[in-house]
């Protein structure tokens, strides 16, 4: 599952759900959701490109890779894409595994046409994709194991068995994060019990740091997919044992807590603001769920009628826009269903001195929380009414630390009752709020 990049301040917080109101909550009836029926039978993998607003979807049994819009509109398709399985994308290009070809495609995102194809030799089948610290990162097939194996851009320096002497029975998949550049995640599909595996790949090859089989307090199997916490703190990770999505430390791969599915989740997908998505195999009222960040009750559950394809789950890095893919009993045409999450809640308090003088400084203290975290470069803006402009007049903007708090400098010019109005207007995973308190100025 690729994470874009954006800059994000801290640690991603553990909340309780008591601490924000949601428009939907996990005890409320599943929302059922229409969706758009695509022209493909299969789908192995899907992308998000928020510059250009298309969706890269890989199809293996046409060996093609489908460009939609958000609306599911069909672009282009692009052809030749022997056996399409992984997918990842850099600032330039959509990399799709070949591996009914032994290649990696690269595909322009702006022109939408195959640029150009790394071969990564014969018996070598790249099935899953994603990019740390700075490398293309493949799970691939040889004839006999799954292995690891990197890609260079630069120079285009392909290097195999990146794993040296562990091995997978089939070619692992993979999950890294932007906020964590130097870890890679590795998982065994299919197989019971599951093999999951943590390395640091900073210096360009991958070292071991973590490995665990039949991980979790209640082990594992048939892992389906995976994601990394932004900090990297954490893996989330979505099979058919337990019926819950497993949260892993990434540091030893014990258990670390769970998000409560309805059934066993295939998919999982994790926002930048911290929300996790999980789908669901099987026939249940829940196929979609989203949760806060650290809180194992979802917020809001969705029934897309049918099943969510295997790791078909992608978010829109800077947009509150979540995308799932869903097919009726692994059979039949691909559904594309585009939902909204819910915004969280944000609170905002405000400290102000009861008394100040008439042309000297006066410093507020304010703080804005939330259980999703705020993002970089977050700015709340600042009034002031008194007698002198009793609808009053803008004041200027303040910046959130990364401590969530806030520091407003004014010199009121008037005496008498001064109110002071602080407002957030949100943004796309956040409501607004709003804050006022009262100096007597004399």
């Amino acid at each position: 599952m690729p994470v874009g990049r954006m800059t994000r301040r801290g640690t991603l917080p553990t909340v309780l759900l008591s601490a924000v109101a949601l428009v939907g909550t996990g005890n409320t009836p599943a929302v059922a959701d229409s969706g758009v029926s695509l022209p493909i039978s299969s789908a192995s993998d899907i992308v998000v490109d928020s510059v250009y607003q298309h969706l890269f979807i890989s199809d293996p049994a046409d060996s093609s890779v489908l460009v939609t819009d958000y609306d599911g509109s069909v672009v282009t398709e692009i052809p030749s894409q022997s056996g399409a399985a992984g997918l990842a994308m850099d600032e330039d290009f959509v990399y799709v595994a070949l591996p009914s070809a032994n290649a990696i495609s690269l595909i322009n995102r702006s022109t939408l046409q195959e640029t150009t194809r790394r071969s990564t030799g014969i018996g070598i089948a790249p099935q899953h994709l994603t990019f740390a610290a700075g490398k293309l990162w493949f799970g691939y097939d040889t004839s006999l194991q799954g292995k690891l194996g990197s890609l260079d851009r630069a120079g285009w320096y392909m290097a195999l068995n990146q794993d040296g002497n562990h091995s997978w029975k089939s070619a692992p998949i993979l999950a890294s994060s932007s906020g964590a550049p130097g870890m890679l995640a590795a998982g065994a599909t299919g197989q019971s019990p599951t093999e999951v595996q943590v390395y640091d790949v900073s210096s360009g090859t991958a070292v071991s740091t973590a490995y665990a089989s039949d991980p979790g307090s209640e082990g594992s199997g048939n892992l389906s997919d995976m994601a990394l916490t932004l900090d990297g703190k954490d893996l989330v990770t979505a099979g058919a044992s337990p019926q819950y999505a497993q949260v892993l430390r990434t540091s030893d791969l014990s258990a670390d807590g769970n998000y409560t599915t309805v059934g066993s989740p295939n998919a999982v997908a994790i926002s930048l603001d911290g929300r996790v998505a999980t789908g669901m195999a099987g026939p249940t009222s829940t196929d979609l769920s989203v949760f806060l960040p650290g809180n194992s009750t979802a917020v809001q559950n969705y029934d897309l009628s049918d099943d969510l394809v295997p790791a078909g789950l992608t978010w829109d890095p800077f947009n509150n826009r979540l995308f799932a893919l869903t097919q009726p009993s692994g059979s039949g045409p691909v559904t594309l269903h585009v939902e909204t999450p819910a915004k969280a809640d944000t609170t905002m308090t405000l400290q102000v001195p009861a008394t100040a003088k008439r042309n000297k400084p006066l410093t507020l203290n304010g703080t804005l929380s939330s259980p999703i975290a705020i993002p970089d470069a977050t700015d709340v803006s600042v009034t002031r009414a008194d007698s002198a402009s009793p609808n009053g007049i803008n004041v200027g903007t303040a910046s959130v630390s990364s401590l969530n708090t806030f520091t407003i400098n004014d010199i009121p010019p008037v005496g008498g009752v001064v109110t002071y109005t602080v407002t957030y207007t949100g943004d796309t995973a956040h409501n607004g709020t709003t804050a006022t308190a009262t100096v007597q100025v004399k």
